[in-house]
């Protein structure tokens, strides 16, 4: 996206965190979608905003021919566009090449987790290693936001 505003700019990514945020809720992936509304909504928009508070921006006029950018977006849209006709139905979960995993999950997370949300015992016992490491980048991103936007005390 090109913009002579960065305040529009930040703001039109903030608009589509929110949108891809609702699209997750709507799916059902309501972990994913807190994240993406906390993350991509909130801690970056603050990010965005505090960084162009402090910094003079001057934009220059482009150099750049569009012709190309054009020639590879199409592109990409294809191949996107490949990607997504290989997905399964809405639904199927035993369409997929790890279909075995899925059924596996789904049969026994209740009984060798305890927990009856599928997702949460995922999350929570299968794949504990990893939502530790998720839960601690995101937490040194909040402690580094806040190391940035914290004002300097002046010495006397």
């Amino acid at each position: 996206m090109f913009a002579r505003n960065l305040f529009s700019a930040i703001m039109a990514t903030t608009i589509f965190s929110l949108i891809s945020a609702l699209i997750f809720l709507l799916l059902d992936g309501i972990d994913v979608s807190l994240t993406e509304a906390a993350v991509g909504a909130g801690i970056s928009t603050i990010l965005f905003l505090s960084t162009l508070k402090h910094t003079d921006v001057e934009i220059k006029k482009s150099s750049i021919p569009s012709f190309p950018l054009i020639v590879l977006f199409f592109l990409l849209l294809g191949l996107l566009s490949f990607s997504v006709s290989d997905l399964p139905e809405f639904g199927k979960f035993n369409q997929t090449s790890n279909s075995q995993v899925t059924e596996y999950y789904i049969n026994n997370s209740k009984s060798e987790m305890g927990i009856p949300n599928v997702v949460t015992s995922i999350l929570a016992g299968y794949r504990g290693f990893d939502t530790l490491g998720e839960v601690v980048v995101i937490f040194i991103a909040g402690v580094s936001v806040l190391g940035i936007l914290r004002k300097k005390k002046s010495n006397p």
